[in-house]
């Protein structure tokens, strides 16, 4: 059976408040930024997640064929992933890396956002 679009809300808050008012994800109290989860190959609904969460539910799905990850894979991902984030693996720091006071400094021959104001484009020459 097919959900119509106008019945969307109600169902969200009935389901939410299956839910005990929680995100089916992250487990956190959800206040004001509730959305409906569906599988999208599927159409079918699943539960009320966090706006956020949904969010990052749909970018590992949508990265799972490219990345070569099936369910196992994810799942040991998953349950390493907040431990790996945490640790600190070495004492080298990546070239590429900058500091905060290294991201304030103007990018040589790149204008951004902070440096077109600071350094504003020369005039055009004109008959050029």
């Amino acid at each position: 059976m097919k959900l119509k679009s106008t019945a969307i809300k109600s169902y969200r808050l009935e389901q939410l408040e299956k839910q005990n008012s929680c995100c089916a994800l992250c487990g956190d109290v959800i206040i004001d930024d509730a959305v409906l989860d569906h599988d999208h190959k599927t159409g079918l609904i699943r539960q009320v997640l966090h706006r956020g969460c949904n969010s990052m539910l749909g970018k590992i799905e949508n990265s799972m064929p490219r990345s070569r990850m099936n369910k196992d894979r994810l799942r040991t991902f998953a349950l390493n992933l907040l431990e790996y984030i945490e640790t600190t693996h070495t004492d080298l720091t990546h070239p590429t890396y900058k500091d905060k006071t290294m991201r304030a400094l103007p990018t040589r021959g790149m204008r951004t956002k902070t440096n077109k104001k600071r350094y504003p484009k020369p005039p055009k020459k004109l008959g050029a």
